[in-house]
């Protein structure tokens, strides 16, 4: 818009001159560029119009997610429902990439609507986001909680005697989200002919990709190198320590007290699939065929639900096999940047006739009261 007003204001100065005098060659060959460079600015104008009126319609069409596993339950009885699969997402952007030419759009088109979609998506696959912890979504390049460090102080007083004051202290926890990419080169034949047959599974690995990437660095992130600092080792959390291995449930009802004493309460368990096993291999009681974890004095080839206690258990290769965290999915944030999405390009594979694709998102975890988290720590 703003080159489209500056061709305007020099064609106004032409029409000006024109009044007084008749224009040379020259100024007329210049008048002519620039009604042409304005008529390419009204059709790259339209076409963004017609982008994001497809964009909007296409938006609107519902599909049959549940076969994708991407109607999902986030913990506290509140449905969340997407209304795109990711080949269909990757379709539009892949569309819309070849029919925004601009230089400024570099044919890698993602507009915010899809980013939030893109986020949507990914949460079925990613450990961390289905435990339920709270979902930030913003702009900026850092996100600040606030963290009260001390509460008010307060008293009895008499009428008309000065109010008690002082105690109340908080500091900001700043947070960084940072990026977590998938990218690779896909033959234009595949792309082209393969359909939502191919594109689907494709956009769903590239996601799960990013999904594994974020729950590695949400869980046991150390902060070194380009990653962020996890649940695990996150400064300040709670910890248990328990000798000679799991035995019994003791462990969980001791992490829970703790979580409990902290003004917190247990709503999601993750630890990795070794632990769990080690735990369905525990017995009611010496001799017995019963699991431990079974709910019912019924047949030991009923199936066991995955809790403890009443509290969901949820699964992950990156936890080690000696560490199990429990806590407050309300006090964990994992806050993402809006710009998130997939993104085409056909310039870098112009030469092997190759589309460019990749899937980025920019995230991380956040636990302002460290104490709404404990990590058993389990040994020989």
């Amino acid at each position: 818009m703003a080159k489209r007003d500056e061709y305007l204001a020099r064609l106004r100065v032409f029409e000006s001159d024109s009044a007084k005098r008749s224009l040379n060659r020259e100024e007329r060959a210049a008048e002519s560029e620039l009604l042409e460079k304005v008529k390419e600015a009204d059709d790259q104008i339209r076409r963004h119009l017609e982008a994001a009126a497809a964009e909007e319609q296409a938006m609107r069409v519902t599909s049959p997610l549940q076969e994708m596993g991407t109607t999902r339950s986030l913990g506290r009885k509140v449905e969340a429902r997407v209304n795109a699969t990711p080949g269909e997402l990757m379709a539009r952007s892949i569309e819309m990439s070849r029919g925004i030419t601009t230089a400024g759009t570099n044919k890698a088109f993602s507009p915010e609507e899809m980013a939030r979609t893109f986020v949507d998506l990914l949460a079925p696959q990613s450990v961390v986001m289905e435990s339920g912890v709270q979902r930030v979504q913003t702009g900026a390049e850092t996100y600040a909680f606030p963290v009260i460090r001390s509460d008010f102080s307060a008293g009895f007083v008499g009428e008309l005697d000065d109010l008690p004051t002082g105690g109340f202290g908080a500091d900001p926890l700043k947070v960084t989200p940072k990026k977590i990419a998938a990218a690779d080169l896909i033959a234009n034949e595949l792309m082209d002919d393969g359909g939502a047959a191919f594109l689907n599974p494709m956009a769903k690995s590239l996601m799960r990709s990013v999904a594994l990437g974020f729950d590695r660095e949400a869980l046991i992130g150390t902060g070194s190198g380009k990653g962020f600092v996890g649940i695990a080792n996150t400064p300040g959390i709670q910890t248990h320590a328990v000798k000679g291995g799991l035995k019994d449930l003791d462990p969980f009802v001791t992490a829970f007290g703790n979580l409990e004493a902290a003004n917190a309460k247990a709503t999601a368990i993750v630890m990795s699939p070794k632990a769990w096993t080690a735990l369905m291999a525990l017995r009611e009681s010496s001799g017995s065929l019963k699991p431990l974890l079974s709910e019912s004095a019924g047949s030991p080839t009923t199936g066991v639900q995955r809790s403890i206690l009443g509290v969901p258990v949820w699964l992950s290769s990156f936890v080690p096999e000696t560490d199990i965290l429990a806590y407050e999915a309300d006090q964990v944030f994992a806050v993402w940047r809006k710009d998130a999405g997939f993104q085409i390009s056909d310039q870098f594979g112009f030469l092997k006739d190759g589309t460019a694709v990749r899937a980025i998102a920019r995230a991380a975890i956040a636990v302002p009261n460290a104490a709404a988290v404990c990590k058993i720590t389990v040994t020989t």
